[in-house]
Formats: C-alpha cells, structure tokens, sequence
C-alpha cells in the first residue's frame, strides 16, 4: 500500500479526506479511522469495501463495482480500529519510487483468530457469500429489500489494519509455507493460521444421503444476512430472525424479503418429501466410465450388486418377480427408473432395512444407532511439498466427517493445512469417543421427551419456533451443544481454546446496536464454530439420514383374556403376541399401492394400506 493511494488498473489515485487534502501524505503519518473510506466512491455513499473491476481492459473508473461493503460511521470505525501512529514510511515519494510495506490492510472471514468482532462461526459467518450489501441505504443496490443491517457484526466479513515494522515481520508474506502461501481462516501467520482448509466439496460420488446437500451453497447471491452456512441438515438459530419465525419483519411484502432461516426452510422443504435412492451411475472415477444407471438399478433388483445405500432393498415381490423373469428387472427400470416423472414412484418399489423412529426414548437404541460406525478407514487429504494426494486411515470407531474425502487426516494428529500442531483441529474429521457417544445419546433421549412426539422428520431436524433453548437449534445439536458445554472432558475443548469467544454485547460497539433480535443465539458461541472438525448436527445426520423415520412400520400387539367363575374369580388367563407389518398394498386391491392420487375404493378410504401377520404366539406366565 502506498500512503494516501489506492491503484485502480494500475493508476494511482489519492484518497482524500473530508477536507479535500490528501491522507497520509506526510512522513510519519497516522492513519485515521475515516481516511479509510474510499471518497471517490460517492454515489455508493462511503464506506469500507473491496472493489472488483467488471472490465479489466478498460480502466475506467464506471466499471468498477462495490463487491464487499461495509458502512461505518465515522465514530464506529473509530471505535473500531485505532489510529496507527508513527508508520514505517519516510515520505510519499520514497514510497512511490521503491515501495515499501508499512502496513496491511486484511480482509478475511469473520472467524479469523485476529476479527475485531467475533461471530458464531458459520452460524454468522459464511466463506461462500459472493456479495454483501450492508447498511440500509435505499437508494443502494439491494438494500431496499427489507432485512439491510449496518452493525459490522452482521457482515459475514472483517477487516483488519495492521502496522508493520521496517525490519521483517511475520504477518507479512513469507516463504515459510511451500508454495509461498499466506496463513488463512483462523490466523495470519505460522503460528495460529491455516495454509488451507477444505471448507466445501464438489460430490465425488452419486449422493447417498439426503445430508451429503450439507455442501450445497443454497443462499449463492443473496446479498443480505443471515450469512449462515452448511444450511441443509443443520438448525442453528441466526441472532437476527425471530424466535417464532423464519423470515425477518413478516409483515412487510414477503416477496422483497430476503431475510430468511435458510436451514430452517431448506430442512422442512426436504427432509419429509424428498429422499436419495442412490439409483445412479456407478462410475470408476471422475468421467463416464463404470457402470450405466441401469446396470446399477437391474443388479440390485436381481440380487447381484447392492445400490450405494446399502439399507435400500428391492421390495420382496420385485425380488420373488425377478428371480423367475430375467427381463423383469429391466421392465422395472423402465417403468419407475428411466421415466422423466420416476420421482413419482421409485421409492414404492425399495424397502428400508432397519428404519428407525426418532421419537424413540429408549437410550440404548440411540446408543446403537449414534455407534453404528465401527471399522471404517476414512479417506482423506494429503498434501507434502507441491504435492496433493488422498490417504486412508487405518480402521478406526465412531468417525465423523463433512466429506467423502476429509479435508485432512483425524483431529489431533500432525496434518498438512498448517505449520501449527492443533491445526487439525480445525480441519480433520473428528473420532467421538464412546463415552462421549453415552452421554449424547441420554442427552438426545431428553431433547426428544422435551420437543416431542414429532409429526414429521423436519419437525425433528429443524429449531421449535418458540422461545427459549427449544428455539436454539433442533434436537440433535441442542444434545450436542448440551454434552460440549457441560463435560469438561468432551473432544472440543482444544478447539475452543483455540477459538475466540463471541461478545454477548456488541452493542458496545461505539453505541451502535447489533439489530439482534435472538440475542441467545449468538450469546454463547465461538469464532470457529462450524469448520469442519467442529462436529454439528447435520455430521451426525449425514449417513443416519435414510434411515430416520417419525412413524414404525412393524407393530408387536399383545392380547389379553380371562376365564372367570360366577364370583368373578380368575380361573385361567392367557396372553397372546402378534407381530404385524404395515406394506404398501391396500386394503382392497382395487386401487394399485404407487397410485399418485388418494385411493377411491371406500375400504382403503376407511383403513388404508394393509398389515401383514409376520408372526404369532402365546406368551409364557413368565414372560408377561
């Protein structure tokens, strides 16, 4: 940076104060607050952003727009960042003729160690936001959508004004990193910051799970916060919406209103109309090249090859068809699988082996299910040199991970994203220790017995819009935030000494107010909260989602009776046990099971889908 110019096409221009002089231009200068407003930007008002040129051969000044933007007073930028005095600079000339650094100007996410502001990680904070437009200007492009917000803690952004010595300086760019690499994410040099950080992943499979579209970037240009992420499968309540609501100031035109709980919205959207059959392609890498859609599909209905949801079965009279009919299974995919609308009735031909209903309130069951990953290697990145590769693990319990591919190799251990020992933390996939597992799962039993029963799996998923914890986040990661907050010896503990503390006042700012209208959700939190080895809900979700259920399938009915005197004294008693099924047929066969309208026969009407009489007995006098 060169005092009082800012290069724009490779001119300089000078930066002007209010008074019209140059700033910074005399030796030794001290850098205010409001010098750092770029005036030659008056028709957006000023304001301290990142500008992009939309033309790059042509240096115009009219081509150039506001990416990032953040409007400050001039007494909360004062407050905000302090003057810096006495900088390295001996005049503006020598500075012209040999640059020389004297200080930094960083623009980061606002989960970087050095924020002045912390947030609650992804919560508030979204890496992916491709433009923001803060402050509540109308005449601003956007910002007449109802929902602008002027208090920097909202932005999903910070910068930070840093002075430099003369001699070198270790938040300067260095060579100590391969690839001559700055430090990012969580700090800004060696000893605290990232050399990279798989935060996002491309598929690198067909999708298994309805929790794999945590990846998915559903907000792209919204310019307005929340600036939350990872929104699918997750339910952490923004500070800024309503405890009972999802969309900022209902009562304005809801179409211009672009403030929303986006993980609430997406999750109740998905999680009860939309599931992942796995039926896809089979390639053997990155291309065409494997087995076709109809392979795939025609394998598993013959019995050959399980699809890659290995809980998905063919229903058992395609399974009896198939066996005597080598072209039945090609009928099928025809019919329910190739077909533009098969969405309509695939999922009447698959059965789900060991659905689970999460209104249970057994904790064993949980237990069971929280553990079911035993014995996996996972997969993850390697980086040495200028050299990327993907290792395996060697077979591990209870792993949980973001990705298909992990960002780095198991918390804890030496890495390869940063030159600090804890720098896993932040990027590794996460072991969850059995213990650890015993108290999530009676934690997750008393979520259920508070918020439940559920009616549907998104009512599970996602927040209570009431008051209250039941309004922090859903009942997964309310079990989680409960065990983490109250067990001294829980897996982030590290990572949250590592982490800065949100302020649960940042209406201190300068006076300004943070327009929070949840304060609790924001309260209690942690500048590093979300990245990936910071285990949230839709972690957990992510391979449990097919197999979650708010109803059961298989019912045990038990029957009870007694023969009595004329005193009406109990000469014998007798109980039997029935094990039924509920399945797809109707009652009357009249109305076929994957009709796509309401049944018309008055039987099915009256008690729709059938029950099977899996099996029957008489119970012992010991076993009542």
């Amino acid at each position: 940076l060169i005092p009082g110019y800012h290069n724009r096409g490779g001119d300089y221009f000078p930066i002007l104060d209010d008074t019209g002089k140059t700033c910074a231009s005399e030796p030794d200068a001290t850098i205010q607050a409001d010098v750092k407003f770029d005036n030659q930007m008056d028709d957006y008002g000023k304001g301290v952003g990142i500008m992009l040129d939309m033309n790059i051969n042509d240096s115009s000044i009219t081509n150039w727009v506001l990416a990032y933007r953040m409007v400050y007073s001039p007494e909360l930028a004062t407050a905000l960042y302090k003057p810096l005095q006495n900088l390295a600079a001996s005049s503006l000339q020598e500075c012209l003729d040999k640059p020389m650094p004297f200080f930094s100007t960083v623009f980061g996410a606002r989960m970087a160690s050095r924020t002045h502001l912390a947030t609650k990680g992804f919560v508030q904070s979204s890496p992916f936001v491709n433009y923001t437009a803060m402050g509540k200007d109308r005449s601003y492009p956007f910002t007449h959508h109802y929902g602008g917000t002027v208090h920097p803690v909202n932005s999903p952004f910070d910068y930070s004004f840093i002075k430099h010595p003369s001699a070198n300086d270790s938040l300067l760019p260095n060579a100590s990193d391969s690839s001559n690499r700055g430090y990012i994410v969580t700090g800004f040099n060696s000893s605290d910051g990232l050399s990279r950080c798989v935060i996002d992943e491309l598929p690198t499979r067909p999708l298994v799970s309805l929790g794999e579209l945590v990846n998915w970037d559903l907000r792209y240009e919204n310019p307005l916060p929340p600036y939350a992420f990872n929104l699918i499968g997750n339910s952490d309540a923004s500070p800024l919406l309503p405890t009972n609501a999802v969309v900022n100031a209902p009562e304005q035109s809801l179409p211009d209103n672009l403030q929303y709980d986006d993980s609430y919205c997406a999750n109740h959207l998905l999680f009860d109309d939309w599931f992942v059959s796995s039926i896809a392609p089979d390639p053997t890498g990155f291309g065409s090249s494997g087995r076709s859609q109809q392979a795939t599909y025609t394998e598993f209905v013959n019995g050959t090859t399980p699809l890659g949801n290995r809980v998905y079965q063919p229903i058992a009279a395609d399974r009896v068809a198939a066996a005597s009919n080598a072209a039945y299974a090609a009928k099928l995919y025809a019919d329910h699988v190739a077909k533009t609308d098969s969405w309509k009735t695939i999922a009447s031909r698959l059965e789900v082996d060991g659905m689970f209903n999460v209104n249970s309130t057994s904790v064993a069951a949980w237990r069971a299910l929280l553990g079911h990953c035993r014995k996996q290697r996972i997969p993850y990145v390697s980086e040495s040199a200028s050299s990327w590769d993907t290792a395996l693990s060697a077979e591990t319990d209870y792993a949980f991970s973001r990705f298909s591919v992990a960002g780095d190799t198991e918390v804890g251990k030496p890495g390869s994203s940063g030159d600090f020992p804890d720098a896993t933390e932040f990027t590794g996939y996460r072991i969850l220790e059995g213990k650890f597992l015993d108290s999530l799962a009676a934690e997750v039993v008393n979520q259920v017995r508070l918020r439940g029963p559920f009616l549907s799996l998104a009512e599970f998923v996602n927040r209570q819009l009431s008051s209250g914890n039941l309004a922090l986040a859903g009942a997964i990661q309310s079990a989680l935030n409960e065990v983490v907050n109250t067990q001294s010896n829980n897996p982030f503990v590290i990572l949250k000494s590592l982490s800065k503390p949100t302020d649960p006042n940042p209406s201190s700012v300068a006076g300004c107010t943070p327009e929070y209208q949840f304060p609790d959700a924001a309260a209690a939190g942690y500048s590093t909260y979300g990245l990936p080895g910071w285990t949230r809900q839709a972690d957990i979700l992510r391979p449990l989602a097919p197999i979650l259920s708010v109803r059961d399938d298989t019912f045990t009915i038990r029957g009870y009776g007694d023969a009595r005197d004329a005193k009406g004294r109990i000469l014998a008693r007798i109980v039997c046990e029935a094990v039924v099924r509920r399945v797809r047929d109707f009652s009357d066969p009249a109305d076929a099971p994957d009709i796509l309208t309401p049944p018309t026969a008055s039987s099915n009407k009256s008690f729709g889908r059938r029950f099977q009489l899996v099996s029957f007995r008489w119970l012992a006098t010991d076993e009542v």
